[in-house]
């Protein structure tokens, strides 16, 4: 009777280990097939028991018969420098705010020539002026900007992409996805991520 108990109690504490690690990080643990998860707040970090200057939001759009969906937080401009001082030229960036920028896709696609299978990534980039350098790395629960060795170690490809000047500023960073690109856009900056089905 008491290894019973031993075994009920360790399999609720198990449940709660595991809920508490799907609430703190937004991770799902259903597979991507079954269902690509919630854009959640990390609640590991302070940020989240405060009022957001920076939303989250989500994008969702099709490739090919996959779904896929795009988590990023959405900073403000404020009128501020944001490519080469308060975005840094040629250092890694979690193309956002808060969080990482996190993919979740339900089919194997392409993303700018990267192939990804079904399953949850992160997305960051190292801007210059002229390009921008686009990594995915499989590391979904490391805080947005803490790219680490081990992120680093998670990484599936990277790829450079080109960016284009706006006609007219956005203020808040936007990521739009549109015939097969995905639009990333703040202050008088585009880079464009193209998006396909896997070969």
């Amino acid at each position: 009777m008491a290894s019973k108990k031993t075994a009920l109690l360790s399999l609720g504490f198990a449940c709660v280990v595991l809920a508490g690690a799907f609430v703190a990080t937004g991770v799902s643990l259903v597979p991507t097939k079954l269902m690509l998860g919630p854009c959640l707040k990390d609640w590991t970090s302070p940020v989240s028991y405060r009022p957001r200057v920076s939303p989250l939001a989500a994008l969702n759009f099709s490739v090919g018969d996959a779904s896929a969906r795009l988590c990023y937080g959405r900073p403000i401009g404020h009128g501020r420098v944001i490519f080469g001082k308060l975005v840094p030229y040629d250092s890694l960036w979690r193309m956002g705010a808060n969080e990482p920028t996190r993919l979740y896709t339900n089919g194997a696609i392409s993303l700018a020539g990267i192939p990804l299978p079904a399953g949850r990534y992160s997305v960051y980039t190292i801007p210059h002026p002229d390009r921008w350098e686009v990594f995915v790395t499989r590391s979904t629960r490391h805080w947005g900007n803490d790219i680490s060795a081990a992120v680093r170690a998670q990484e599936v490809g990277h790829a450079d992409v080109p960016v284009s000047r706006l006609a007219s500023p956005v203020d808040t960073f936007t990521i739009r996805a549109d015939s097969g690109v995905l639009d990333v856009e703040w202050e008088t900056t585009r880079a464009s991520i193209p998006f396909s089905k896997a070969p």
